[in-house]
């Protein structure tokens, strides 16, 4: 272990700079569903409403690990959960916990932790570092230790979660970076097969991937979003750029459009804009999701697509659920689900199911499939004892959790 631990930091401290640039990131209520003081409400007519009582059923715990450092992120490959904090760890997905822990099959060593939420990509697992690195795992491993297939320098600050197709592996930090996903450099630094100057903060959150293009917004005071072709060369220019007029969030790609907040509004751009784009539709969240006025971030999550539905968390625990196709310039939510009191990440979906995860640390699954004339299924809320600095995780059989006290949970609803 200490000679691989060596190998990596002669790696990154010999080539830290190498691919350093000065750039920086582009980057209405219908009917619905509301959860109000622990109660669902399906809102008909304004002159009807109906309610149904928030259940208090606790999930089922099924193992729980400790990371032994604050959990930044958590994917699921087929058989494995990847949790990421100083280092990479890796547990089985079924574990049988020995003295109440499970513990880890193996662990990926890096110096310049702690690391970016891990993609799990062909037998590959890629993770962004806090200093310019991107490193590729394979995503199986014998023994406790196991080094990088290859590493990557891109830029010299923290790189964001990694999104990836078949050829490239995509990272935002001082500017785009796409590295060829089978890289084999023989102990030198994989170079990125191209970069994409940015002219503004890249907003946190990982570039987003579809139809062709790879998207990235931008955390700036006049904010922005710049789209770029998947398949590009080293003077890569965006394909079109759009107005946020303020910070936005990470994007989500999905029904012909590219979502993201900025000034407490989801924005919605057609995907085949032209060179200047402006949204097709936007949705007001309510107040409290706008900017934070002490840093300009906005304080809602990074949408998040559930079929026909865009998510999003504004920052005072609420969920708010859009459709993505909407007729008019000006569109309502559906849906409101009252989840905690504080910000929450970026929603997980899987199909139908989704879960949301709150900062302070309370882990909510919420059921998109009332409709008129129907019984909703109520919230069912597991709080994790301490907060949680990233999203849990739908596995096929349970939700994983981590948070910044180092702990890994599993539970099933």
């Amino acid at each position: 272990m200490g000679a691989v631990f060596e190998r990596l930091r002669s790696l990154y401290e010999l080539h830290r700079r190498a691919a350093g640039r000065a750039i920086v990131a582009v980057l209405a209520v219908a009917g619905g569903l509301v959860v109000i003081g622990g109660a669902i409400r399906l809102l008909e007519p304004p002159e009807r409403a109906t309610a149904t009582p928030a259940t208090s059923a606790t999930p089922s715990p099924e193992w729980s690990a400790d990371l032994g450092a604050d959990v930044t992120g958590l994917a699921v490959g087929d058989d494995d959960l990847f949790a990421t904090g100083d280092q990479l760890t890796v547990f089985p997905l079924r574990c049988v916990a020995e003295g109440g822990r499970c513990a880890p099959l193996w662990r990926g060593v890096v110096p310049d932790g702690p690391l970016s939420v891990p993609v799990v990509r062909d037998e590959r697992v890629f993770v962004g570092s806090s200093e310019g690195q991107v490193y590729a795992f394979p995503a199986s491993c014998d023994g406790e230790g196991c080094p990088p297939e290859w590493v990557g320098v891109a830029g010299e600050g923290v790189v964001s979660e990694p999104v990836a197709n078949f050829d490239l592996v995509y990272v935002v930090s001082d500017a785009l970076y796409a590295f060829p996903v089978a890289c084999a450099t023989d102990d030198v630094a994989c170079p990125p097969a191209w970069t994409a100057e940015l002219p503004g903060r890249a907003a946190a959150g990982p570039p987003a991937l579809g139809e062709g293009l790879v998207i990235v917004a931008s955390s700036s005071p006049r904010g922005g979003i710049a789209a770029f072709p998947s398949v590009c060369n080293d003077d890569c220019e965006p394909a079109w750029t759009g107005r946020t007029n303020g910070p936005a969030t990470s994007v989500a790609i999905g029904d012909g459009f590219a979502f993201t907040v900025a000034r407490g509004q989801l924005l919605a751009f057609p995907l085949g804009c032209p060179a200047r784009c402006e949204p097709a539709w936007r949705a007001r969240i309510a107040p409290g999701a706008s900017a934070e006025p002490a840093t300009g971030r906005p304080t809602t999550s990074a949408p998040a697509l559930a079929g026909s539905r865009v998510l999003v968390g504004d920052g005072r625990g609420r969920l708010w659920v859009y459709r993505t196709a909407c007729e008019t310039a000006r569109c309502a939510p559906i849906a409101t689900y009252v989840v905690a009191e504080t910000p929450l990440h970026s929603p997980a979906v899987d199909g139908e199911r989704v879960v949301v995860t709150s900062q302070d640390g309370v882990v909510a699954r919420v059921l998109l499939d009332c409709r008129d004339g129907e019984d909703c299924e109520p919230l069912i809320l597991r709080p994790l004892g301490a907060p949680a600095v990233t999203a849990a995780v739908i596995g096929p059989e349970a939700t994983i959790a981590g948070t910044g006290a180092g702990s890994v949970e599993a539970f099933s609803w």
